[in-house]
């Protein structure tokens, strides 16, 4: 059967909310067996613009 699962987390910081409880699954999930790692990313999402704002100004001053 050729098929996937994507999964898509929304954190604020990677390192304290994503990073450990990826780190526990690869360690102790059983469903890690059967599962194949093909890519990831990590992107920053702006938060919206205020008026006089700029998009990703919050992310860059």
């Amino acid at each position: 059967m050729d098929a996937g699962l994507f999964f898509i987390a929304y954190v604020r910081n990677p390192l304290t909310q994503y990073v450990p409880m990826q780190t526990k699954m690869s360690r102790d999930d059983l469903m890690m067996e059967y599962l194949q790692h093909r890519a990831s990313g990590l992107y920053a999402v702006p938060p919206g613009v205020r008026p006089g704002d700029y998009v990703g100004q919050a992310l860059l001053s």
